[in-house]
């Protein structure tokens, strides 16, 4: 199985990347891993030029040739994220944009993709009562233009210090298990 791990947060060694590694600590040897860290990697904004829709690629060339390739091979997908003003990071952010060129292909040329997993991961510092809902719908939508469904999330409010998910051993506990059980169910 192909497992594509999205990490989300511009800092290392922060809450996002915690949970992630507890999500994934439970996989199987034969399961392969594949790391996206889009604060790392050379990402240009969506231009909003519509060159997707006629051509079914990305005017631009840069890493996102490399890292649609890994989201369309993907089994299953975790993406860890802190929340950013209700949102996500700004380099995710240009990620989930540039995902455009997939919904093109797909709802505009009629291009069907290998079914594929997805599960979110997310973080906050406050604890307003919609403090995820922009970017589960963004998640959901982003999933979805490259033919990854949307399986669910873990979420956690309150967590402002780096590191400090890590101290709440029933938070690692609750991650480890959801990571067990999405790594071992069965897509479809």
């Amino acid at each position: 199985m192909k497992i594509v791990a999205i990490m989300g947060s511009p800092r290392r060694g922060g809450n996002s990347d915690i949970m992630l590694d507890a999500f994934l600590s439970p996989r199987d040897s034969l399961h392969s891993l594949e790391w996206i860290v889009p604060s790392r990697l050379n990402l240009g904004f969506c231009r909003g030029c519509r060159f997707c829709e006629a051509m079914g690629r990305c005017i631009l060339r840069d890493d996102m040739d490399e890292v649609g390739e890994k989201l369309l091979e993907a089994d299953k997908v975790v993406l860890s994220s802190p929340v950013f003003f209700y949102g996500f990071p700004a380099s995710l952010k240009a990620l989930v944009d540039r995902a455009q060129v997939f919904w093109s292909r797909k709802y505009k040329m009629g291009e069907k993709f290998k079914p594929k997993e997805g599960f979110l991961l997310a973080v906050g510092a406050t604890s307003g009562g919609k403090l995820f809902e922009g970017i589960v719908l963004t998640t959901r939508y982003f999933f979805d233009a490259w033919g990854c469904e949307y399986r669910g999330g873990l979420f956690f409010r309150g967590f402002d210090q780096k590191g400090a998910i890590g101290e709440c051993q029933e938070c690692l506990e609750e991650i480890k298990e959801a990571g067990r059980s999405f790594l071992s169910s069965k897509n479809g």
